[in-house]
């Protein structure tokens, strides 16, 4: 049982003397293969116009490439830095439009990303599955839509701690440049990626003294403030540009344009939306990880992948949807990977709590109220820190995310917290899953077609039953029968591969003219003994076309209920009806 005084053992520095052998360079190797070969074959030459965001991203490459000097993209925070990035991606594809969608949309984003995660998972020496699964999941499920999404990996792939830009004099000079040169990039994702190196500082490390903490904190911060003082002395001595200006385009005045969509759908997703699995898991998934038990046995890597994840919920909080729940979601699963490497490495110091002979009431009192915080931490995290309409959100989830880590420090009843946790977290997305297909079957036109159908032919059937209401359907529409309100009189409804042995029983009742009517919704097979059987005792009394389906009904009716009249009649798209006599 995991007791309170255990702490997470960073799996990279249990493993740091372990060589990474051949198989894992194999491994990372395929995956590198496999990654650039998915970018190839997920792109294709009839891609949407370069029109709206990317049509302007396009251009505003090209202009930088011919020697603009830009400032910032009308929305979404990238900042100046990033369209040098674009120039140069713009001269690689060498300004031909395929190309630069490749490298900008494609190569430096879902691959560079698979591939950076397998690099951790590298570092890290996982086991090659491990590694396999990491880069998968950001190929399948994350699937970054363009090039700044790939920034997270890069930034976590830079700071991962237990490397060697962790330790020694590049310890703080890498926290004081990486996020001076992610604020030329990106500003949102500087800030949201620099908050989380500062928490993993201040409240994640735990084999640091407060002094080390409190320096590398310090030069995240001093790196923030120096990319946007070098920006301002960058436009100020260059082209005259004043303070005011330079922020209204680079930081404030991005933010309050940023759209504003709050509001999780946890049981609002459109019933024929697509792609929202990753937008229901999400929360499920992200939260998972700091659960208290499992906290505790993450290691500081995997800490930090988690709290950059955590940071970077702020976007798909912002813009509930599949499309930025998913481009944020490549730390997410590298994390949760990187989590089940840990519980397994630590798996020798895991035992499920031994039943007591007797169990007081004071402990019995104390694990309810533990489960009942863990259940309420759990609710407020997605109630307010999801469900709010305001960046008051993710402020509030960081914060209560916050205060559980500092809590699982301490001792108390962590299994009892983390099953409250765990089953709140547990049966919200099973809710959501049972929510959505009610409504999908609420909004469902599965028997929309037999309906359709069914108004098309029911006059016909009407009039060829005269007054009965039994009729055999000849097809696999079996839905048919309900539709028309008919009943078969024979006990065979599947028209099946041995379907043949029925033969005897099913034309002596066709002969003896207990099967009225026949429904013919599929073509027989020429000379086979069904269609001798029709032929020999049924006339055709009605066919039916219709014609926005290109759907053709014929209606046989036995010669006991001669004379009748023989019609056929095409069914116009407008609801229409011609008739004609059959020939």
């Amino acid at each position: 049982m995991l007791d309170a005084e255990t702490t997470a053992t960073p799996s990279y520095g249990g493993r740091a003397g372990e060589p990474v052998g051949p198989v894992r360079w194999a491994t990372f190797a395929v995956i590198v293969v496999v990654a650039v070969v998915d970018a190839a074959y997920t792109l294709t030459a009839q891609m949407e116009p370069l029109t709206g965001d990317r049509g302007a991203q396009y251009y505003l490459g090209k202009l930088t490439a011919e020697g603009a000097v830009p400032l910032v993209d009308f929305q979404h925070g990238w900042n100046a830095g990033s369209w040098w990035v674009n120039s140069l991606i713009y001269r690689l594809a060498g300004g031909d439009p395929l190309w630069w969608e490749f490298l900008l949309g494609r190569f430096f984003a879902v691959t560079l990303a698979a591939v950076l995660v397998a690099a951790i998972g590298l570092r890290r020496r996982v086991h090659p599955a491990a590694m396999v699964a990491m880069a998968l999941a950001v190929l399948t499920l994350a699937s970054p839509a363009q090039v700044k999404y790939v920034l997270p990996v890069v930034f976590a792939f830079i700071l991962l701690p237990g490397g060697r830009l962790d330790s020694g004099r590049w310890s703080l000079a890498v926290r004081f440049l990486v996020p001076a040169a992610l604020f030329w990039q990106h500003v949102e994702l500087a800030i949201l990626l620099t908050g989380a190196a500062g928490l993993y500082e201040l409240v994640g490390r735990e084999k640091a003294s407060a002094r080390e903490r409190l320096a590398r904190s310090a030069a995240l911060a001093a790196g923030i403030l120096a990319g946007f003082v070098s920006e301002v002395l960058f436009y100020r001595i260059g082209y005259g540009m004043s303070l005011a200006e330079l922020n209204r385009q680079v930081v404030f005045g991005q933010a309050q344009q940023f759209p504003k969509h709050f509001g999780w759908p946890f049981f609002d997703v459109p019933s024929d939306g697509e792609g929202y699995e990753i937008v229901a898991v999400y929360p499920f998934l992200l939260l998972l990880m700091f659960v208290p038990v499992i906290w505790r046995l993450a290691s500081d890597p995997t800490r930090f992948l988690a709290l950059c994840a955590l940071l970077l919920a702020t976007i798909p909080i912002r813009r509930p949807g599949p499309g930025h729940a998913e481009t944020v979601s490549a730390l997410v699963f590298a994390a949760l990977v990187l989590v089940l490497c840990d519980v397994y490495d630590r798996r020798d110091q895991i035992s499920l709590p031994i039943r007591p002979r007797s169990v007081s009431g004071w402990q019995v009192a104390t694990a309810v109220v533990g489960f009942a915080v863990g259940a309420a931490w759990v609710g407020a995290a997605l109630a307010f820190g999801f469900g709010a309409h305001s960046l008051v959100g993710p402020v509030i989830l960081v914060l209560l995310v916050s205060i559980m880590m500092i809590g699982a420090k301490q001792r108390a009843r962590l299994i009892a917290v983390s099953a409250g946790a765990g089953v709140v977290l547990g049966m919200v997305p099973l809710a959501a899953a049972v929510d959505h297909v009610h409504d999908m079957s609420r909004d469902s036109r599965q028997f929309e077609a037999a309906d359709v159908w069914a108004d098309a032919i029911r006059p016909e059937m009407t009039r060829c039953l005269q007054g009965g209401r039994t009729a055999f359907v000849l097809g696999n529409q079996l839905s048919l029968y309900d539709a028309l309100e008919v009943e078969n009189p024979t006990p065979f409804y599947l028209f099946h591969y041995d379907f043949d042995r029925n033969k005897e029983q099913l034309t002596a009742m066709m002969t003896g003219g207990e099967v009225p009517v026949v429904l013919q919704t599929t073509a027989m097979a020429r000379g086979g003994w069904v269609e001798t059987a029709i032929e020999k005792d049924y006339e055709p009394c009605a066919e039916i076309r219709i014609a926005e389906d290109h759907r053709l009904f014929r209606i046989w009716a036995h010669r006991s209920l001669e004379p009748f009249e023989k019609r056929a009649v095409t069914v116009r798209p407008d609801g229409s009806r011609t008739s004609s006599r059959l020939p």
